[in-house]
């Protein structure tokens, strides 16, 4: 799977600090949800991570 596009995740959010965060959360969730798996790897959650961000299925929320 190829990680998307900085131009694509730039689409998603004016901020890449924000983009950083969501993608880093998510992948951390996700590599929670697969540690028992054995053949987990962290790069293929950040990927996927990265993916869900640029799909719109992961929302970056601003705190006020």
């Amino acid at each position: 799977m190829v990680p998307p596009s900085i131009n694509k995740l730039m689409k998603v959010s004016d901020s890449k600090y924000s983009i950083v965060v969501a993608v880093a959360r998510r992948a951390r969730a996700l590599s929670e949800q697969h540690k028992k798996d054995e053949n987990w790897r962290l790069s293929a959650m950040v990927t996927q991570a990265l993916q869900e961000v640029t799909e719109g299925k992961v929302a970056i929320r601003y705190k006020k």
